[in-house]
């Protein structure tokens, strides 16, 4: 399905915006636009725009498979590995969130047994909660980002079943991304900011001024 059709189920129309938090996200002729404040030669993310150019076809692959702009996919990475130059070490295979957790299944000590941080991959996915992240190629740029968009998909499946008024999805599913679908949807019907359980309150506004940042640099 191609990306129009899915805004046109969302929104109802062929163009559209989404707001919340102070959020403005418009569509129309296939595109989604995100607005940025972020300068466009701002040096940290073209450093960024470099990496992510090593993997675009793989990050347009994704796209394809949770249906979403691609710049999305970009805004997402940026925001959570600066596309693998934040991470340790500084690669696809390196590691981020060296924080300390309590145990939890057959985790026994406060970090992961073989000494990386919680966060695995580009798309830092979560050593506690996704098996993949423990046991799959999460090392592997394109098994990272599929399994990304995996996590993304079932977030729509998520709220769509449970009635999250359409103009939302995408905003909830990005911030689910980080806070995951059930404390985000707590947040939606308790009437609160969409961010309010995410890592400093700002996670999908963050990613979608990213987003908006990669289009001025040629990302739809």
């Amino acid at each position: 399905m191609a990306f129009f059709s899915f805004f046109r189920k969302i929104f109802g129309s062929s163009s559209g915006a989404e707001s919340g938090g102070g959020i403005t996200v418009t569509g129309g002729a296939g595109a989604v636009k995100f607005p940025t404040t972020l300068v466009r030669n701002n040096q940290t993310m073209l450093a960024q725009l470099a990496e992510a150019r090593k993997y675009e076809s793989i990050i347009k692959e994704a796209a394809r498979v949770c249906n979403l702009p691609p710049s999305l996919i970009c805004g997402i990475g940026s925001r959570e590995s600066h596309w693998g130059l934040a991470l340790t070490p500084p690669h696809p295979g390196g590691t981020g969130d060296h924080s300390t957790r309590a145990p939890r299944g057959s985790r026994t000590g406060r970090t992961p047994p073989d000494g990386g941080g919680f966060g695995r991959g580009l798309m830092q996915i979560d050593y506690d909660w996704h098996e993949f992240a423990r046991t799959g190629n999460w090392q592997e740029p394109r098994a990272n980002l599929l399994y990304a968009a995996k996590v993304l998909n079932d977030s729509r499946t998520f709220f769509t079943q449970r009635g999250v008024n359409p103009p939302q999805i995408m905003q909830a599913m990005t911030a689910a991304y980080n806070a995951g679908a059930t404390a985000t949807l707590e947040c939606i019907e308790s009437g609160q900011d969409i961010d309010c359980r995410t890592t400093g309150r700002d996670y999908s506004r963050d990613v979608f001024n990213r987003s908006g940042w990669f289009q001025l640099h040629g990302w739809t």
